[in-house]
């Protein structure tokens, strides 16, 4: 299915943006939001067998309660259940609202976000952001069971473009933003560990909303602009192009104009990005670091429209668009 998205439901009226899923007004306790979502299903161990009809030792087929088979693993893979994330989101009380609860890829990957409250606040006047606290797990191994906090921009419900990456970011003021379990292990020390998380998380909220009215605060030219998505994609544009294809006589520094997505994020930086009609957002450091973070979350990927939303859904969350968020975050900062 488009995106890899498997089932959902959507809470406070906000879509997501592939359209797909459940879209309640307000929202629901855990238990209800998981089940709206498809995502109270169980998962199963069972033999594999070859083609003799003789069990494989050492390996176990993980399948979802209907059948569908998810991965192989070892016999040494502990199953953790969607009733841990289930179990995790309850224990968030009157700390959180359930924003998103996501299945994807058939069951893969399964996830819950919720809003925690009184950790909200404005970049600029109209511009809000919020503190998540994401839970997750995989049932093939790509992911640990894990509970992570981001904040990120509203401009969608898909509140799950950067959070990976933003828990990845190196540093001391990283510390915390990530909380991994091994599937070896239940969900309890997390559990009890919540109260005292969450509190810290808003404390430190108030810092990070400093950085980005920080990045609000900074002017951004237009060269200024153009010398920061240098440094963003730098990678990219390193080596050479040949003005002619083929001819190496011809080969030159690539330039931003030889990256695809250099036009539209040039455009967004301009004004046509998504909330760059709230005044103080265009021509700041606010406003650059939005500009590229749109493209890579909303038009990043290649192939059909199928195909590019399930590349760019995945590279948000584990590739490269989580890494480009990272680092166009750190380099807004640092200016």
């Amino acid at each position: 299915m488009a995106h890899q998205f498997s089932s959902g439901a959507f809470f406070h009226g906000k879509a997501a943006w592939h359209g797909l899923g459940h879209v309640v007004d307000g929202s629901l306790p855990a238990r209800e939001a998981f089940a709206l979502g498809e995502a109270d299903w169980e998962v199963l161990g069972m033999p594999i067998f070859d083609p003799a009809g003789q069990p494989i030792k050492g390996y176990q087929a993980i399948t979802r309660d209907n059948g569908q088979v998810l991965s192989v693993q070892k016999d040494s893979y502990t199953i953790v259940q969607n009733e841990q994330l289930i179990r995790l989101a309850e224990a968030l009380h009157e700390d959180a609202e359930m924003s998103a609860v996501c299945v994807l890829d058939q069951g893969r990957k399964v996830t819950f976000t919720a809003k925690i409250n009184g950790a909200e606040g404005e970049v600029v006047a109209g511009d809000e952001i919020h503190q998540y606290i994401i839970g997750a797990t995989s049932h093939d191994g790509s992911i640990a069971f894990q509970t992570l906090f981001t904040p990120i921009r509203v401009v969608c419900n898909n509140t799950l473009s950067a959070a990976l990456g933003h828990a990845d970011r190196t540093g001391a003021a990283a510390k915390g933003k990530r909380i991994s379990i091994r599937h070896t292990m239940n969900c309890n020390s997390v559990i009890e560990r919540l109260p005292e998380i969450i509190d810290i998380k808003r404390q430190q909220f108030t810092a990070g909303l400093a950085e980005l009215e920080a990045m609000a605060a900074k002017p951004c030219t237009s060269a200024q602009f153009a010398q920061y998505c240098r440094d963003v994609f730098a990678d990219q544009l390193a080596g050479t192009v040949n003005d002619k294809r083929g001819d190496k006589g011809t080969a030159r520094p690539k330039v931003l104009a030889d990256l695809p997505q250099w036009d539209s994020i040039a455009n967004k930086f301009a004004g046509d990005g998504i909330g760059f009609d709230i005044k103080g957002v265009q021509g700041t450091y606010w406003g650059a670091y939005n500009a590229v973070t749109e493209w890579v979350t909303h038009e990043a990927g290649r192939g059909t429209d199928v195909e590019a939303a399930r590349r760019r859904l995945e590279s948000q969350w584990w590739g490269t668009g989580a890494a480009t968020i990272t680092k166009a975050h750190a380099l807004a900062l640092a200016a």
